[in-house]
This record gives structure tokens, C-alpha cells and sequence, in this order.
């Protein structure tokens, strides 16, 4: 709290000091605060989608080049200043909405350089759109003077970037942009929307860059192409991002004032190859602070860098106080109807180009059984629970708790009632242990509060053993603990149908044990049917009512384990010629 405090102080200290330069009456001192604030808030709203969402957009100036050229085009034809605001602002969302939509096809460098393309390609439209644009020659603004106004909008949009910010990061929406920056895989599994979160955040992102740009092109009374959409300008904001740190509340800030500090300088000292110095600088940071500075080891030292470059996780209070729980103490559902058929495939298959992994296969799951789904390595296990959970796009149907899912998409199939693991689990790493589990309990179908999921989320991290680890970051957990974390996960979401895919291999014994007595209270107590992978057939014997046997994609029995061990075409397949011990 008292960080909070003093962190708050300050803030309000640097907005007067900013607020105050215009009173000076030094308008240079006016234009180079301006231009740090634009720097600020083109960092800032880059990193919305670079840092939160994990999309590195390299074309994010071009909104502010959108933004400047609206505007100037629609003053100098008469319109009325805050109109032109408005409507460069809008305008330049809507293009971002509709630019979403083929660019978050792709990911990775593939997203990156496809907005990079969005830079000279813009450019030359507006070299070329010469009776709108002025082509080579720019737009110039009728003579006038508004420095004082343009730089106090300018400090009014970057104060409310910066607590847009701190809300955006704290906040249900902010948890969705930090999981599919981690793994949009499992980010659809807890049920978020990807692409919707995914547009949303680009068009935010856009409209202000747009006002910045606008704002700042209504200041210096002059545009061009160069100027607004050149490759040399617009990558100084991202690189700013990237120095501080991306993804870290102060990172851009941070970055603004370094690399700021940096062009100033090399103005005043170096007259020539400018350019050069400063790539070579930026270069240099790549190389030797990948994360930024506020994750940089050496600057842990500095107290100021150590207290800028904390997460703010959420928590509530210490771990030590977390009771671990003991049975009927999760707030899930329970089924009260045990025998009614809750899963049905009708001859589902699943095809990759020529291979047929999973062919025509029809199971029934009942209510309150615990189903083991055994075969080799390749029988198409994995593959049918990936078909059930829509990972995949199979053919036949798959009829869910007396209705059909086939056309419904991941995140829908979670809010329905599946929840899932994964064999190699896929926990949103560089999340804490409580947030995690709280994402899924948001997000599940009764969209519960953040705040009331916080709450909720040491229960299930006890109800598997992590309560002394609530604020351990997931990529810092033992296997063991991974996938503890991600079956307290699933069943934060109150899943019906719980898949779980080879919780225990690469397990010791004693943790294999213990998985195992968390499946059957997870079905004696809670009444959640179970479908469970698995090749340490000691474990599945312990727990499971019946046995589904897969090969190459086939069912070849699916009967009460003590039936199917004996059935000559499983002890053939995947048991051994043997007499399978099933004590």
C-alpha cells in the first residue's frame, strides 16, 4: 500500500509538472514535453496489444498516420475542430476492425511482418490519393497557433492512457489478453473469446494512436507521408515499449524517458549517422535485456527500477492461511442423476489428409462414471478427446448433456460443461498460481466477479495441494505441480465432464497416488464424470467403472474393467498376451 501511495504522489507530481509548462511560456519547452507525451502514448498503446496480448503489431504507427491525416483533411475543408477529432478517432477504429480480421489469422513473426507491410503500404496511398491527401506535398493547416491547447489534450489523453492502463491490467478483460498471450489453446479451453478479445484490444489500441496523431498533426500545422507513416518514425514508440519492458504496467514509461533522453542528446553531440547510433543502441538493449530493463537482472538492484518492475499479482493475503480443504467443500456442481447417458459420439471421425486418427467411433458416457480411455501410443486417445473438446473439427456428432455441440466452438464447449487437461500441461506461465484458477472461474458460463473469484481460487488450489504456492508464478512449478494447477483449473470451471488426459506419467509414485485420489473425489464427492487417458494402468485400475480401448482410431471394446481385461483383442493390442492383474 504505501508503494501504491507514493507511486500516486508522484504521478500527480509529474501531471503538474507537465501541466505547468505551457505557463512558462518557452514554447520549446511546450513541444518537447508535447512530444514525449505522444511518445508516451504510442508506447503505451502498442503495448496493449505487444505486451498484454502478446501480438507484436509493427504497423501501430500506422493509426497515428490514419489519425493526422482525417483530421487535417476534414479542418482544412471547414469542419469544426472537435468533429474532426471524433471522427479521425472512429474512422480510424473502424479501418483497424477491419484490418483484424485477415491480421489475426496469422501469428507469431507471421502477424509481425504483416503489419510492418502496412507501412509502406499506407505511405503510398497517401503519396498517390493526391486530391485528398496532397500527395508528396503534405496537407498544411491555415495559419494558427494552438500550441498550448494541443498540448494540454495531448497531457489529457496521456493521463487517461496510463490509468486506462492500470484498469485494463487488473481487470476481467486485462486476464484474457495475459492468457492468450501465454497459450490461446488453453485460453479457449477456460472459455474466453479469443478473436473478439483480440479485436477489441487492436481497435483500442488504434483509436488512440489516432487521437495522438491528430492532435499532434493539428499542433505542428503540416503532414506528409514520410512524416507520419515512414519506417523511421514509426518503429521509435514500439522500440520504446520494448526498453522498458513490454507487458510491465511502467515498462513503457520508462522506455519513453530513456530512449527520449538518448535522441536529445544525439542531437545536441552527434551531427551525423544519427540513425545509425541509435539502431545500434537499440541493437545493443535486444541483445542484452531481451525482456526490457524493468526484467533485467542487473537493474534489480536499483530500488526505483525494483519497485516499477513489480507485477502486482493478485492475491489474498498469505498462503499460510489458506485451510487446505477437505470433501464437499469446492463450490461445484454435483450431479444428482447418476446413469443418464451425459456423452454420446455417433460414428465421430477424425481425418489428416490420408490418415484416419480417430474412425467412426460411438461411446456413451453415464453420469458418475469414471471412463478409462486406453490404447497405444497413436490409437487416437489424445485425438478424441481434442474432437470432443472442438481443439478439432471432426465429422459425426457429438451430443453433450441431451444436446448437440457439434457446431459449437472451444470456448462454448467449455461453458456448456467439459473441462479438460492436457498431456503435457499448458498453464499460463508467467501467471501466478491464483490467477490461473481465477481466470477460469470468471470466465466459465456463470461469468462469475473477479474479486468473488479470487476468493474461490485458493479453494481449489488446496483442494490439490498448491495452497502454499497461490502466488508462484506457473512456469516456476515442479510437473507434478503443473498439473495439479491445471486440473484445480478445469474444475474451476464447474465441468459436467471433466477429460483428463495422462495426468500421471513422468509422476513418482507417491504423486501418482495422489492424482489418483483426486479423481475419485472428484467423482464420489462432486459427482463429476470423468474421462480419463492413461498408460500407468496400475493408476486407472484403482478408480475406473469401465474401459474404452482404442486401436488405430478404432473402438475395439468398451465393457466394465473386469471384462475388458480379459477380452483377447485388448490383451492382444495393448495389455500383453497375458492374463492382465488388475488388483
Amino acid at each position: 500500500m504505501p508503494s501504491r501511495s507514493l507511486a500516486f504522489s508522484a504521478g500527480i507530481v509529474v501531471v503538474a509538472a507537465f501541466a505547468a509548462l505551457p505557463l512558462l511560456g518557452i514554447a520549446y519547452a511546450t513541444s518537447i514535453g508535447m512530444t514525449l507525451l505522444v511518445a508516451f502514448v504510442l508506447a503505451q498503446s502498442w503495448d496493449w496489444v505487444g505486451g498484454e496480448a502478446g501480438y507484436v503489431n509493427l504497423g501501430h504507427f500506422v493509426f497515428y498516420g490514419l489519425g493526422a491525416y482525417v483530421f487535417c483533411i476534414l479542418l482544412v475543408r471547414g469542419v469544426p475542430m472537435p468533429v474532426c477529432l471524433g471522427v479521425a478517432c472512429v474512422l480510424t477504429a473502424a479501418v483497424a476492425a477491419l484490418l483484424a480480421f485477415p491480421l489475426f489469422r496469422l501469428s507469431g513473426d507471421y502477424f509481425a511482418f504483416a503489419t510492418l507491410a502496412l507501412l509502406p503500404l499506407f505511405e503510398l496511398l497517401a503519396f498517390n490519393l493526391t486530391p485528398v491527401t496532397g500527395g508528396a506535398d503534405g496537407i498544411v493547416l491555415p495559419p494558427h497557433y494552438v500550441l498550448g491547447t494541443a498540448f494540454y489534450l495531448i497531457l489529457i489523453l496521456a493521463v487517461v492512457t496510463f490509468l486506462l492502463t492500470g484498469m485494463l491490467t487488473s481487470s476481467r478483460f486485462g486476464y484474457a489478453l495475459k492468457s492468450i498471450r501465454n497459450d490461446e489453446l488453453a485460453a479457449e479451453i477456460v472459455g474466453i473469446r479469443i478473436f473478439p478479445a483480440k479485436l477489441a484490444v487492436l481497435v483500442l489500441s488504434a483509436a488512440f494512436a489516432a487521437l495522438a496523431g491528430a492532435i499532434q498533426g493539428w499542433q505542428l500545422s503540416y503532414i506528409d507521408p514520410p512524416t507520419v507513416f515512414g519506417l523511421n518514425v514509426a518503429l521509435v514508440p514500439i522500440s520504446m515499449a520494448l526498453l522498458g519492458g513490454s507487458g510491465k504496467r511502467w515498462g513503457p514509461v520508462v522506455g519513453v524517458v530513456i530512449l527520449f533522453a538518448l535522441q536529445q542528446w544525439l542531437l545536441v553531440n552527434i551531427t551525423i549517422l544519427q540513425a545509425t547510433v541509435y539502431g545500434l543502441v537499440i541493437l545493443l538493449i535486444g541483445r542484452f535485456m531481451p525482456g526490457g530493463l524493468l526484467r533485467a537482472q542487473f537493474a534489480q538492484n536499483i530500488p526505483l527500477v525494483r519497485l516499477l518492475s513489480r507485477d502486482h499479482h493478485r492475491d489474498i493475503g498469505k498462503p499460510s492461511n489458506v485451510v487446505p480443504l477437505h470433501a464437499g467443500q469446492l463450490p461445484i456442481r454435483t450431479s444428482n442423476e447418476r446413469g443418464n447417458v451425459l456423452l454420446e459420439t455417433r460414428d465421430l471421425t477424425m481425418r489428416f489428409g490420408g490418415n484416419i486418427a480417430v474412425n467412426a467411433v460411438n461411446i456413451k458416457i453415464r453420469q458418475g462414471e469414471i471412463v478409462g480411455l486406453v490404447g497405444a501410443n497413436g490409437s487416437g486417445k489424445t485425438t478424441l478427446f481434442n474432437c470432443i473438446s472442438k481443439v478439432y473439427e471432426p465429422t459425426g456428432t457429438i451430443i453433450f448433456d441431451g444436446s448437440p455441440i457439434d457446431g459449437l466452438r472451444r470456448d462454448e464447449v467449455s461453458r456448456v460443461g467439459v473441462g479438460r487437461t492436457f498431456q503435457n500441461p499448458r498453464p499460463f506461465g508467467d501467471l501466478t498460481v491464483l490467477e490461473n484458477i481465477a481466470i477460469a472461474l470468471t470466465y466459465r458460463a456463470d461469468n462469475k466477479a473477479l474479486s468473488t473469484a479470487f476468493e474461490e481460487s485458493a479453494q481449489f488450489a488446496a483442494f490439490v495441494g498448491l495452497q502454499d504456492r497461490l502466488s508462484s508464478r506457473a512456469d516456476s512449478l515442479t510437473l507434478q505441480e503443473k498439473k495439479s494447477l491445471e486440473l484445480a483449473r478445469a474444475l474451476a470451471l464447474k465441468p459436467k465432464l471433466l477429460l483428463v488426459d495422462e495426468v500421471a506419467s513422468g509422476l513418482t509414485p507417491a504423486e501418482v497416488k495422489q492424482f489418483v485420489g483426486h479423481i475419485r473425489d472428484i467423482r464420489d464427492t462432486y459427482g463429476i464424470t470423468v474421462m480419463w487417458v492413461e498408460h500407468i494402468f496400475s493408476a486407472l485400475a484403482q478408480v475406473v467403472d469401465r474401459l474404452i480401448v482404442l486401436e488405430q482410431g478404432v473402438v475395439i471394446a468398451d465393457a466394465p474393467l473386469a471384462e475388458a481385461v480379459k477380452d483377447p483383442k485388448v490383451l492382444k493390442s495393448y495389455l500383453g498376451t497375458g492374463p492382465a492383474n488388475v488388483a
